[in-house]
């Protein structure tokens, strides 16, 4: 009897689990494109914090696009000169820049 209830109980915890790492893609997914917005609307106003954090949420989204990545990058690195506090943003963007261009183990790979 009480393996059932230790079985029922890891089902339900599992179950849970899996739902908020749903949920946490899905409001991903659903966030890129009013984060992209806002870091497009920091930049016309040359708003160095809004810059920053709404460029870290991008670079955080698991949805963001090579072109997305490459213009953040882009003005970064055009402002991170006069402002040091864009530094961490380069180098995360530097970092999701070799996550993207990683080479991928195929079948029949030694790697795969």
């Amino acid at each position: 009897m009480i393996l059932f209830y230790s079985l029922g109980i890891i089902s339900l915890i599992s179950i849970g689990i899996y739902y908020f790492i749903w949920k946490d893609k899905q409001n991903d997914k659903n966030n890129l494109d009013k984060d992209w917005q806002r870091f497009l609307k920091s930049i016309s106003l040359n708003d160095i914090k809004g810059i920053a954090s709404n460029g870290d949420k991008l670079i955080w989204n698991k949805y963001l696009k090579t072109e997305q990545l490459d213009k953040i990058i882009e003005v970064v690195n055009s402002k991170v000169s006069d402002f040091p506090e864009l530094k961490e943003l380069e180098n995360n963007a530097f970092n999701k820049k070799l996550h993207f261009n990683r080479p991928l183990p195929y079948l029949g790979s030694s790697d795969g």
